[in-house]
């Protein structure tokens, strides 16, 4: 019985396999055969999935570059191997992150339970806002902006408040006056990543991530994502939609570029991410969210699992020459990073 059932599996998963194939092929005008010969051979090397493909232009890579794309399986090992579960709950948490972190959070926060309309007035006082978030989930899930700038307003956002459970209530992020030209609407942040093992702690890929649409900036939302320099803070690309694929020079509801930008206070950023980074790296892999205000740069939050998407993507690729992010995660196999060169804009190793 066990038997047949693996057969089955097996069946439909090359049933599976060979309609993505198709499909891409339909798009790209490749051989099918060929496209499904390739995605075999790729599942065996990452265990990569159909979206990962797709998106870092996989089938078009020469051997040497498949080798070094990095998937959520290939990270999952890293993770497995080098992260202490212990701690992770320092990040899962929005609570105890802003207390451990507490150095570089910059702002008032509390736990909901604790908030009454007086303070959520008093929280409010510069922006007129408070934004409440449930402690434990991701992807920007649950997250509220609400306006508490009258004594109506703050009753109104304390009942919703009291309504969604358990939770953070934390003071409006005012970014500084670059970003809010390009989306006064939400608070943009600068994701970056860590890679920590016995190999070395490198902090990489930051990721301009500004709301489209919505008043959240998460790029499994609707945001746009662009590649930054991490080593001047300029913007290096246009910005993508992860969700539909689509380019934008610009910000759609202001008009402004992307690419070019200079990002405020990057030297600042940078010494706060040396510093944040040596909290958090009994846990191997993490995606950090960073705000810029005019007063220099605060941690938003972190992500234990985080998205991966922009950093790979097949049409920022030049960035690396094509090449992937999985050298930094290849600690699982004994191997150091040594950055050749195509690096140099993306990954720097923390001393």
């Amino acid at each position: 019985m066990k038997q047949l059932d693996e057969v089955k599996r097996y069946l439909n998963a090359r049933k599976h396999i060979r309609q993505f194939a198709g499909e891409y092929a339909e798009k790209s005008g490749e051989d099918p055969k060929n496209v499904e010969q390739d995605i075999l051979q790729a599942k065996k090397r990452n265990h990569i999935s159909f979206a990962e493909y797709e998106w870092t232009g996989y089938y078009h890579l020469t051997p040497e570059q498949k080798k070094t794309i990095s998937t959520l399986w290939t990270r999952m090992e890293f993770r497995k191997q080098f992260t202490d579960r212990r701690y992770i709950g320092m990040l899962m948490n929005k609570y105890i992150f802003s207390k451990v972190f507490g150095d570089f959070y910059g702002r008032w926060c509390m736990r909901a339970s604790e908030a009454d309309a007086k303070s959520l007035r008093e929280m409010a006082k510069e922006s007129g806002r408070v934004v409440y978030k449930p402690n434990c989930k991701g992807m920007g899930q649950g997250i509220r902006v609400l306006s508490a700038r009258t004594e109506e307003e703050a009753k109104e956002a304390l009942q919703y408040i009291q309504k969604s459970g358990g939770g953070i209530v934390e003071e409006y992020i005012c970014q500084d006056d670059l970003l809010t030209s390009l989306n006064p609407n939400a608070v943009s942040v600068i994701r970056f990543y860590s890679a920590s093992s016995p190999e070395g702690e490198f902090l990489f890929a930051p990721v301009l991530t500004v709301a489209h649409k919505n008043k959240i900036s998460n790029g499994c939302k609707d945001a746009l994502t662009a590649m930054v320099d991490i080593r001047t803070g300029e913007v290096l690309t246009d910005a993508v939609d992860q969700n539909s694929g689509e380019i934008y020079q610009a910000h759609p509801s202001t008009g402004m570029a992307f690419k070019g930008l200079k990002l405020n206070n990057w030297d600042k950023t940078i010494q706060m991410m040396r510093r944040a980074l040596p909290l958090g790296r009994k846990i191997s892999n993490i995606g950090w969210d960073v705000a810029l205000t005019k007063e220099g740069p605060i941690l938003v939050e972190a992500n234990t699992i985080p998205g991966f998407m922009t950093a790979q993507y097949a049409g920022f690729g030049w960035i690396t020459d094509g090449y992937g992010y999985q050298p930094l995660f290849d600690a699982v196999h004994g191997k150091s990073f040594e950055d050749d060169g195509r690096y140099e804009r993306v990954v720097l190793k923390l001393e």
